[in-house]
């Protein structure tokens, strides 16, 4: 428990503290026409406080894990020796609540002179990729580290800017999709609205900003008919009615799967298999081209 240094009580004063507060009571009234004319009467309660012995010795702290003690104490600040009657336990409370890891807390004067602060802190949600690195976040966004300790890598990794306060959709999403969700490596937020979804064979699934998780279900249909993400390709999903797929991201050759062959679509199974063998083809220029893609 950090301690508060404390003052010497006048031996008068000293004693149980009921005998102590009738005391205040007491040089209260004996006051109380000082503090009628007193421009700020805190300052005449703290005097008769500290002269009655209800004096801040100490800070008993609870619940706190991951925020450390010093930065609680400092950001506390109580003034050693100031009488408890004076300590603003709302403010101390605010103050508290925006360290970084704390979620709530409460406080409690005890007297004659002990503070009683108790911690509720978060829970690490998701790492979020920024430009300056990793961070681990709460699930309300806010950025508890700047680091990811090793016992945290396993969270859902996003990206983007303004993923970190939109992460409990994206784990939500995933959540509801868990053959993607196990596959997926980072959850990319883009333009503010909708997720990519890159998963562990390198391939991009672009989802639509309304209602991504249904355009998750229709491509785990086509997968069911044949692998489509097994490669590093781009699968747009974005349009309810069609599917694209870009064979080679950086050359953006591009495999259109209109709506009726996604219906139709049997054999073969695997659709990129399909759109190599179409590429074969020697007298189809789109086949040409995306032969010369995949050289």
């Amino acid at each position: 428990m950090p301690a508060v240094t404390p003052r010497a009580i006048n031996p008068r004063l000293a004693g149980p503290w009921p005998t102590r507060l009738l005391t205040a009571a007491v040089l209260v009234g004996s006051c109380g026409a000082g503090l009628a004319y007193s421009q700020d009467p805190s300052h005449a309660i703290d005097a008769v406080g500290r002269a009655s012995g209800f004096e801040v010795r100490g800070l008993e702290l609870n619940g706190q894990n991951k925020t450390s003690i010093s930065s609680i104490v400092a950001t506390a600040s109580l003034a050693p020796g100031a009488s408890i009657f004076t300590v603003d336990a709302e403010g101390l409370r605010e103050r508290v609540e925006r360290l970084p890891w704390v979620e709530r807390a409460s406080v409690r004067k005890v007297l004659p002179g002990t503070v009683q602060l108790e911690i509720e802190e978060a829970e690490p949600y998701a790492r979020w990729r920024t430009e300056t690195g990793v961070k681990l976040i709460a699930r309300d966004g806010t950025v508890l580290s700047d680091t990811v300790a090793r016992e945290f890598l396993d969270l859902p990794l996003i990206a983007g800017q303004g993923a970190n306060a939109l992460a409990e959709d994206a784990v939500a999403l995933l959540d509801a999709n868990p053959l993607y969700q196990i596959r997926t490596q980072a959850a990319v937020l883009v333009g503010e609205r909708r997720w990519d979804l890159v998963l562990d064979t390198g391939a991009t699934v672009m989802l639509p900003e309304i209602d991504p998780s249904a355009a998750l279900d229709r491509l785990a249909d086509l997968e069911m008919k044949g692998a489509i993400t097994m490669e590093p390709v781009i699968v747009d999903m974005r349009l309810a009615d069609r599917t694209v797929i870009e064979l080679d991201p950086k050359d953006a050759n591009e495999l259109y799967i209109a709506p009726e062959e996604e219906h139709r679509f049997e054999e073969p199974a695997d659709l990129l298999a399909a759109a190599i063998a179409e590429a074969r083809r020697e007298d189809d220029p789109l086949a040409a081209a995306i032969r010369e893609a995949m050289q």
